[in-house]
């Protein structure tokens, strides 16, 4: 079978995008040695050095400057002429080209909360909707976001499968890493004990609420936030200083990949209140690395951490200050969310997502 994929963000995609990218590809190419695979890159990446060279893997690189455009106006082109019996696509799917086509959808969360996109992205998005329809097959990353999408239309249920992520720091670090503890600490001035939250910095986060439980979070406790402003961050100065918790938060900003299992670990407690997600690695993340994890009971969470986390009404404050608190002066309840969270995050991985893709492309 000669096989598509759109891997325009292998290299330099969205944070998220490119991590699902990345995972999937590798490990596709890594266990399947029988098809052929044709991988779309984009052509600005061109000087960068792909992992895997292999006979039965051939790199095409495509000019690209708006994802959407590219994928229904020029890979079409480019399908047609490796004959593809298959191609996926990353969002948006053209109505030509492969002899099949499967539309990997990463959310619909536009659809239901328009509030926290701006009017271009909601624009940039909508049209992922109407040319789902079209696909032969439509992938998404959670059971949450395949009921979104039958409910507003994306396609029928029998057209559409889920497969689940993996966690992206696995593959490269050990959930024990030998690292000087008291110099991480040093180096990012944290203090011992502290919450975490670490993931992109905008409005559906709800760090906002995060912020306003910390008075009533035991004293001795920091909150520490990790991640990269957007568009939709809110100026939480004023709402720290109201609350007169300027002492006990440290905002870090953006880190190096390879210095966010370190933040992981050394935390007692991760704190992930969104409002909605489509999938959340974060938290599985955070329970992989050994951290007691405080989620909302909102959208795909519980079903990303089943039993494994501590849930939390997105709304109520005093819902997050208990179910913190709770695991702060509770050691036998710590203890077992540890060993929960531990075996909860064992059952996903890039490799197990890889194998029931290639199961789904095979099927169509």
């Amino acid at each position: 079978m000669r096989i598509g994929i759109d891997a325009k963000w292998y290299f330099n995609g969205h944070p998220s995008g490119k991590v699902v990218v990345e995972n999937l590809v590798n490990h596709l190419l890594e266990m399947d040695l029988l098809n052929d695979y044709y991988i779309y890159l984009d052509k600005r990446d061109k000087a960068l050095e792909f992992p895997i060279q292999r006979s039965n893997v051939h790199l095409v690189y495509v000019p690209n400057k708006i994802n959407a455009l590219t994928n229904f106006l020029i890979l079409p082109f480019y399908t047609k002429k490796n004959n593809l019996d298959i191609c996926l696509y990353q969002n948006y799917s053209p109505f030509w080209g492969a002899k099949k086509i499967v539309n990997y959808v990463h959310d619909a969360l536009f659809m239901d909360f328009p509030e926290y996109f701006s009017w271009v992205e909601r624009m940039y998005f909508r049209p992922m909707k109407y040319l789902s329809k079209f696909a032969d097959h439509v992938i998404t990353i959670s059971h949450s976001e395949k009921a979104r999408m039958i409910a507003h239309g994306f396609t029928k249920k029998e057209h559409i499968s889920v497969v689940h992520h993996g966690i992206g720091l696995v593959d490269s670090q050990n959930n024990e890493q030998d690292f000087d503890k008291d110099a991480f600490l040093a180096t990012y001035n944290l203090p011992k004990d502290f919450i975490l939250y670490l993931g992109r910095l905008n409005v559906r986060k709800n760090i906002q609420n995060l912020l306003k439980a910390m008075p009533d979070i035991q004293k001795n406790t920091a909150l520490v936030i990790v991640g990269k402003d957007d568009h939709k961050t809110l100026d939480w100065n004023l709402l720290i200083e109201d609350l007169d918790i300027a002492d006990r938060v440290i905002k870090v900003g953006f880190v190096s990949h390879s210095d966010i299992g370190k933040f992981y670990q050394m935390a007692k407690v991760f704190c992930f209140p969104s409002y909605a997600e489509g999938f959340g690695l974060p938290p599985l993340e955070a329970m992989y690395y050994g951290t007691p994890t405080v989620v909302s009971n909102a959208t795909s969470l519980p079903e990303v951490c089943e039993d494994a986390a501590l849930y939390v009404d997105p709304n109520k404050t005093t819902d997050i200050v208990n179910q913190v608190n709770k695991l702060l002066n509770d050691d036998r309840l710590y203890e077992t969310m540890v060993a929960k969270g531990k075996a909860r995050a064992a059952t996903f991985s890039w490799k197990k997502a890889a194998k029931e893709l290639l199961s789904v492309l095979k099927s169509v």
